[in-house]
């Protein structure tokens, strides 16, 4: 009886580097080791890539597109901009916690792939940010300037969880705090 030989696609082997980079970072995407967690030999990653820089890049693209699509959903979700901002927000601060592919990237920010991704994701997030704040009556400099520091705070709480995880409150808290800080009509700066 002849032996069944596992067939992956593209989009296994994209999940497989960032399943890596997020335990690892961006070095932990290597063709050895993903083959053999993935059960195949080398001859199967180059039936889909012609190398681990076509790879990388696949599977960047197939985070942004998993970012874009999370994002939308939740913006989708919910008619009203403040409950809008709140489920964000509250995305934003859970993942903080977990092991996120964006933590890891950030120190290989210099690679060109990596750099070119990390500003699509954070032009598209700032963006919509700035937008949800314009609905909610924020003048456009302030909601630029509000939907920045958060992002900032986004990426700051990333590294705080890494370094000093316990000086990070409650979820709820970290959520209530930035809402005050993004919707309170009283601090406008125009």
């Amino acid at each position: 009886m002849a032996r069944r030989v596992k067939q992956l696609t593209t989009e296994d082997w994209e999940r497989a580097a960032l399943q890596a980079i997020s335990e690892g970072g961006l070095a932990a995407v290597a063709v050895e080791p993903l083959a053999r967690r993935l059960g195949v030999t080398k001859g199967s990653f180059y039936a889909h890539f012609h190398d681990r820089d076509e790879l990388v890049l696949a599977a960047l693209g197939r985070w942004e597109q998993i970012h874009i699509d999370s994002f939308t959903a939740v913006v989708d979700a919910h008619q009203d901009p403040a409950e809008r901002l709140k489920a964000l927000i509250e995305l934003a601060t859970s993942a903080v916690r977990g092991r996120t592919i964006i933590s890891k990237l950030l120190p290989a920010g210099e690679d060109p792939r990596v750099s070119a991704a990390l500003r699509r994701i954070s032009q598209f997030r700032i963006a919509h940010l700035e937008s949800i704040l314009r609905e909610l009556g924020v003048p456009r400099v302030t909601a630029a300037h509000r939907a920045t520091i958060a992002y900032a705070a986004y990426i700051g709480l990333l590294q705080l969880a890494q370094e000093v995880p316990e000086r990070l409150a409650s979820e709820r808290t970290l959520v209530r705090e930035l809402l005050d800080l993004l919707i309170d009509p009283q601090i406008t700066h125009e």
